[in-house]
């Protein structure tokens, strides 16, 4: 015999779990980028700050008297100019500057010339008196606009690697713009910076993917599980209600043949001429269908059926089964489980009240009230001892003797089950021969 190759079970679950992963990634991309950036951007405005308050230092302990004797004779062969270059070199060390520098703002105000400066020891550039920089306009007007300082972005250059430049007003004793202090700091150590953070969030991000995986199987495994208990209800129900479906075939087919019967007997007393006995057979059919007409005036149409096809169980056993009448549709239960609690209390019902020695009576009754939904089941026969009230509600457990079918000790198991679903009470009395079961489930 061939079989088709074996598919997936449920192909949404590979596709969820595909669209999560790609999500986790997505996210833990996102997030590292959102890292870098921040982090980064966090150094540099440190820096920066850090820049400026150098630059607005230096520009508040430099001797002006010497830098505009220097301005006057700017060369590099003066006392002015070495007095200038000295304090500028011990600024750039105490700091940690890369370069650290005068600027003296051309006529235009749109650029500027670097007129002193101080540099490492390694460098290779000669920074020649008067040398045009990089400075923007935007800057120049800053500081003549009344800006204590300015910074710059990342810049990279070829011959002075990666910088930041910031800059201060120089003012003469009158408070007078006499240049700029112009700073360049190395930040070739932000980049390493964020490489850092990179490498250390990449555990953490980690953590957060698995957590995200195991969430997402605990969620498939939950909804697994709920599928399996929906279908584990579905099918106890259906079962539940085929064996009711056959004990309303049986019933119908006993109601056909008994039909039958009467119809022969009536036709027979009629043929004979016996007209007084038809008429008292007639009104002995009369009374039973009277019996019959209780189950029909409950509420429920479930509980009717249910109801009328126990009556016949019974009959069928020369058992006297009783009803109260109750008016109120019973709504706020399912029918399901009315059904269960119902069907497995009448059914334990009947099979005592067969043993009886005497009458054979089980009495159902069930009302509400504004607290409680009250069923009980009455019935004659076999009392049920101390010892067993405590134990048969345990799955498997009867009191029975004969065991005419497997199921045997799971009824009062399934009524315990809905009574404690509902948060109900289930009470037992058994006593004179007589033993009573009472389900009062609270009205949500």
């Amino acid at each position: 015999m061939m079989t088709s190759p074996t598919q997936p079970k449920n192909p949404r679950v590979l596709i969820i779990m595909l669209v999560s992963g790609i999500l986790v990634l997505i996210l833990t991309c996102v997030s590292i980028a959102i890292s870098y950036f921040n982090t980064i951007q966090s150094v540099r405005l440190s820096i920066a700050n850090q820049s400026m308050k150098a630059a607005s230092t230096v520009a508040d302990s430099l001797d002006v008297d010497a830098y505009q004797e220097f301005l006057r004779n700017p060369v590099k062969e003066t006392p002015a100019y070495e007095r200038i270059e000295q304090q500028l070199n011990q600024a750039r060390e105490q700091f940690g500057l890369l370069y650290l520098y005068t600027i003296q703002v051309n006529e235009d105000r749109q650029s500027g010339r670097a007129m002193i400066v101080a540099r490492p020891p390694n460098a290779q550039q000669n920074f020649d008196i008067g040398m045009p920089i990089v400075l923007s306009p935007e800057h120049i007007q800053m500081i003549y606009g009344g800006s204590s300082a300015y910074y710059s972005d990342i810049i990279r250059d070829p011959d002075y690697g990666v910088y930041m430049s910031a800059g201060a007003p120089l003012r003469d004793r009158e408070g007078r713009i006499i240049g700029i202090i112009g700073v360049d700091t190395d930040v070739a150590i932000v980049e390493d910076i964020g490489n850092d953070v990179v490498r250390s969030s990449i555990p953490v991000f980690a953590v957060q993917g698995l957590f995200v995986v195991v969430l997402i199987f605990l969620v498939l495994c939950m909804e697994r599980w709920y599928q399996r208990a929906i279908k584990a209800a579905v099918g106890e129900t259906e079962e539940t209600y085929q064996d009711e479906l056959r004990s309303v075939i049986c019933s119908m087919r006993s109601i056909r043949h008994d039909f039958v019967n009467h119809m022969q007997v009536l036709y027979g007393l009629i043929e004979c001429g016996y007209y007084p006995k038809a008429r008292d057979y007639v009104q002995s059919l009369l009374k039973e269908t009277k019996l019959l007409d209780l189950t029909v005036r409950f509420a429920n149409p479930a509980l009717m059926v249910l109801l009328h096809t126990k009556w016949e169980q019974a009959k069928s056993k020369q058992i006297v089964m009783q009803f109260e009448e109750c008016s109120d549709p019973i709504d706020n239960i399912p029918s399901t489980d009315l059904i269960k609690i119902l069907s497995n209390l009448i059914d334990n019902a009947i099979e005592a009240a067969e043993l009886a020695d005497g009458e054979k009576r089980v009495s159902i009754y069930f009302c509400c009230d504004e607290e409680h939904i009250i069923f009980r089941v009455e019935n004659t026969g076999p009392e049920i001892s101390t010892e067993q009230r405590t134990r048969i509600f345990e799955n498997g457990y009867t009191t029975k003797t004969e065991k005419k079918c497997g199921s045997r000790g799971t009824g009062l198991t399934i009524v315990d089950s809905v009574v404690h679903k509902y948060k109900g009470k289930i009470e037992v009395w058994s006593e004179r021969g007589i033993t009573r079961f009472t389900v009062r489930l609270p009205v949500k």
